[in-house]
């Protein structure tokens, strides 16, 4: 069936990607005095093939579809670089003709770059975080509890990189797992429950707790929720459970994405203010409802943290300066997390690929 939507967003995908071809192809161009319709073709063919590539990787999964969208979101990510670097050349070279030369220094920076991103997102490091509830019980000061979020298992992450994920929590040694949300890229062409299966390994005395995210809902909802279910996580959709005198409130991805929707979620968990309680919820939005609604702590992910330089800055401005770190809202203390993985180019320049360790005071 014809989905005029779906349509509208390709075309306009396409617009914008064919724009960024015609600013890199014109920077090169200058930077290394070529000119050459082979060249416009080869930046058009491998910055599209980051669409086909996605396309084919929601039916497919082999070596080849694997192959093809790890290279083109290689290359989406350099071309990104490549876009915003020949913006600057441009305003270089307006400023002084003389300067053309540097094109070429600039350009192999942005290589450079690419490069250090691909190797430092699999490094997979500890963010380590305080957080201080009030009228927490004794039994729960000194717990550490684990936040995993936005892995993105699919064509580029799996089965080892969740063994990988396994083994780092297994040697923090957590009292409690939260799973925060695109957990999967959106595609079901993988065996999810094969890609997943290490993290049946992830145990803690308090349990392992899962919420949708925005990625889930793009592809089989009900296979990614019995995968994880299979790996012996538990799914908290717009529920509330005791632990030890702690209200865990976990929230599902669609019920709640509107504020409405969040609003009408909340105002049924009866949650008491007189205990200390966590929200988990992929996004960090709508903050001004779940400070009303009593929240003493909201865990989320989603943003990445912009991911790559310098979009850290866009996510900061689109999140209300909530898309890292702990912070706080009024009564609301939030933490965001840039996520375990990536989505689109496998590329991190000033932001991490985290696992998060609260400790409880």
């Amino acid at each position: 069936m014809f989905n005029r939507s779906r349509a509208l967003s390709l075309f306009i995908v396409i617009g914008i990607l064919s724009l960024g071809i015609f600013v890199v192809y014109e920077g090169l161009a200058l930077a290394f005095h070529v000119e050459s319709i082979v060249l416009a073709l080869v930046l058009g063919f491998l910055t599209l093939s980051f669409i086909v590539s996605t396309i084919l990787g929601n039916y497919y999964y082999n070596v080849f579809t694997r192959t093809y969208y790890l290279l083109s979101a290689i290359w989406i990510g350099f071309f990104t670089y490549a876009f915003l670097v020949s913006i600057l050349f441009a305003f270089v070279v307006a400023v002084s003709a003389s300067l053309a030369p540097i094109g070429s220094l600039l350009y192999g920076i942005t290589l450079l770059v690419s490069i250090y991103g691909i190797l430092h997102t699999r490094t997979l490091v500890t963010k380590e975080v305080a957080i201080t509830l009030p009228q927490l019980p004794s039994s729960w000061k000194g717990r550490k509890a684990v936040w995993i979020s936005d892995v993105h298992f699919g064509q580029i992450y799996g089965s080892r990189y969740a063994e990988k994920i396994a083994t780092h929590v297994e040697a923090i040694a957590p009292d409690i797992i939260f799973v925060g949300g695109d957990l999967f890229d959106g595609t079901a062409a993988p065996d999810v429950r094969k890609q997943i299966a290490p993290l049946a390994r992830l145990s803690a005395p308090l349990g392992v707790y899962f919420i949708t995210g925005n990625h889930e809902e793009y592809g089989d909802l009900d296979t990614f929720l019995s995968s994880v279910e299979k790996a012996g996580m538990r799914i908290l959709k717009d529920e509330l459970i005791e632990l030890d005198g702690l209200q865990l409130i976990g929230v599902d991805y669609r019920s709640t994405a509107k504020a409405l929707g969040f609003e009408k979620v909340l105002s049924k968990l009866k949650i008491s203010r007189d205990r200390p309680s966590i929200l988990l919820k992929h996004g960090p939005e709508d903050l001004q409802i779940a400070n009303a609604a009593g929240i003493s702590l909201q865990m989320s992910g989603h943003t990445h943290n912009g991911q790559m330089w310098p979009f850290g800055y866009v996510a900061a401005m689109v999140h209300n300066g909530f898309a890292y770190g702990l912070k706080s809202f009024k009564n609301i203390q939030i933490f965001t997390s840039s996520g375990a993985g990536t989505w689109g180019p496998p590329m991190r320049v000033g932001t991490d690929s985290e696992i998060v360790l609260c400790t409880f005071e």
